[in-house]
């Protein structure tokens, strides 16, 4: 079983990338292979809505989306951690997200696995960041674990937080019993329901334009 980390902070060793090595630790001590790909040190271009990836399911930007690419679909589990920016996730997070589109083709890539969520705010915002990701976990047909928050704002801050520590501990556990149980939605759910809908009825019975 392997549990993957994503780190969207640009602050190294920042209340984020602490949390998310927490949970990292905690899903390690437990059996997992974990492993962490922090996106300050990554190469990734923005999508450039070619939708060349929706015929063959592969992006055409070459960087380093392609080593995070493999490093996902091997992937039981994947704990998403980001700072909040204007009441939403970091733009690096948001830059990866994006370049996943990628993955809904030919069928659903994440499809089955297992989503957290580490948020850090500095004093609001981590629910309209989390409704995205819980977004993108259904749309991914993922199941997902409740999301854990801290509020800190100078690094390091968050290592006052007990509460907080305990919440990544707990979802991180969440995710671990998730992967364990090995959840499927019905083979014939392969793509998101609006596209499923589209090629399993005609076009006249559902008039569209």
């Amino acid at each position: 079983m392997k549990l993957l980390g994503i780190m969207g902070s640009p602050r190294k060793g920042g209340n984020t990338d602490i949390l998310l090595d927490g949970a990292l630790q905690e899903a390690q001590s437990n059996g997992f292979k974990v492993s962490k790909i922090s996106l300050r040190s990554k190469k990734i271009a923005p999508c450039n809505g070619c939708l060349k990836c929706t015929r063959s399911g592969k992006c055409v930007i070459k960087d380093d989306m392609e080593e995070i690419y493999e490093e996902m679909i091997e992937s039981d589990g994947i704990i998403w951690a980001t700072p909040v920016y204007f009441w939403s996730m970091s733009s690096h997070t948001k830059t990866l997200m994006d370049r996943t589109y990628a993955l809904l083709y030919p069928k659903l890539q994440l499809a089955n696995k297992v989503g957290g969520l580490i948020l850090v705010a500095a004093t609001r915002g981590c629910v309209n960041a989390a409704n995205i990701f819980h977004m993108y976990f259904s749309y991914n047909h993922m199941f997902s674990a409740e999301f854990a928050w801290g509020y800190a704002r100078e690094k390091g801050e968050i290592q006052k937080d007990k509460l907080t520590q305990h919440m990544v501990n707990e979802m991180t556990r969440q995710v671990m019993s998730l992967v364990r149980a090995d959840l499927k939605f019905p083979d014939e759910f392969t793509a998101p329901l609006y596209r499923h809908v589209k090629d399993k009825y005609s076009q006249k019975d559902l008039n569209l334009r």
